[in-house]
Parts: structure tokens; C-alpha cells; sequence
């Protein structure tokens, strides 16, 4: 499950808010995909694999090669990521590899666009590495039925 309430539907003509469709395609691509931490200290050595690896510095020369990983109540409303102090701030309750690479995606990004092309092509790059072919290709398919600009890499 992905880590924020669900205000769109991919079916629903009247969405527009490249947001509100990002959520919903990665709802309907990622519910269930991906591993599930039960411990702090793995969700934080989880994101240090990631971002210490050689494939994370080659294929994203630009974001960082150390992330701060702090720790969100349940009572938050969101995970979410801060580009300007390479941290991801992850909720209790949320510690799947989707939504931390979903965080992470937004350091990957080469411009701060919020949900926007650059961070949709990011994700689905680091959404092929770290959940695999299968998954990378539901959330593809499910950007684009749901209209989810990303950026040619």
C-alpha cells in the first residue's frame, strides 16, 4: 500500500493533477509489491544499500550517496523527502521498498518537480532495479493509462 490517502482514480476523466495520478498508478501497480520492514534499523540499512550502491552513483551522479533516514509518527499524514538536506522522513506504518523508493525517487530526480516527469522517469528506473522487471511494468503501464508524464531518461 502506498503511503498517503488515495484522492484519485485512474478511471476518474477528471483528474488532472499529475499528483493525484502518480498516487493512484502506483495504488493500482505497487499495492502489494516489494518487501515490508518490521524493524527500524532495516528500513534505514535498506536505504544505505541503495544509495551506497555503484548502480545508484552511475545511474544518478547527482543525488546523494548518503541520505539522512528519519523516522515519521503514524499519526503523519505522509512519508516524504527534503532534496535540500538529502533527507527521507518515512512513517510508522509505511516501511515498504515502494514507498521508500518512492521517497528516494525524489532525491534521484534531476530537477525538484515534485511528482512531476522527471520524478516519474526516476522512479520507474529505480522501480526496475529494486522491484523488478514485473513490477517496473505494471507501474509503467500504469502511468500511462493514467496519463503520468515521465521524462525521456
Amino acid at each position: 500500500m502506498i503511503d498517503r490517502p488515495v484522492t484519485a482514480n485512474i478511471a476518474d476523466a477528471s483528474v488532472t493533477d499529475q499528483t493525484d495520478l502518480v498516487y493512484a498508478a502506483e495504488d493500482l501497480a505497487l499495492g502489494d509489491t516489494g518487501r515490508r520492514f518490521s524493524r527500524w534499523t532495516d528500513v534505514a540499512a535498506y536505504v544505505d544499500a541503495v544509495v551506497a550502491s555503484d548502480w545508484w552513483a552511475g545511474t544518478f551522479p547527482h543525488a546523494p550517496q548518503e541520505v539522512e533516514v528519519l523516522r515519521r509518527s503514524r499519526s503523519a499524514t505522509a512519508s516524504l523527502a527534503s532534496r535540500g538536506s538529502a533527507a527521507i522522513a518515512i512513517r510508522d506504518g509505511s516501511w515498504t521498498s515502494p514507498v521508500i523508493l518512492h521517497e528516494l525517487a525524489h532525491l534521484a530526480a534531476p530537477r525538484d518537480d515534485d511528482h512531476g516527469p522527471s520524478f516519474a522517469a526516476a522512479f520507474l528506473v529505480i522501480a526496475r532495479e529494486h522491484l523488478g522487471f514485473a513490477a517496473y511494468g505494471a507501474l509503467a503501464s500504469a502511468f500511462a493509462a493514467a496519463g503520468v508524464e515521465a521524462a525521456p531518461r
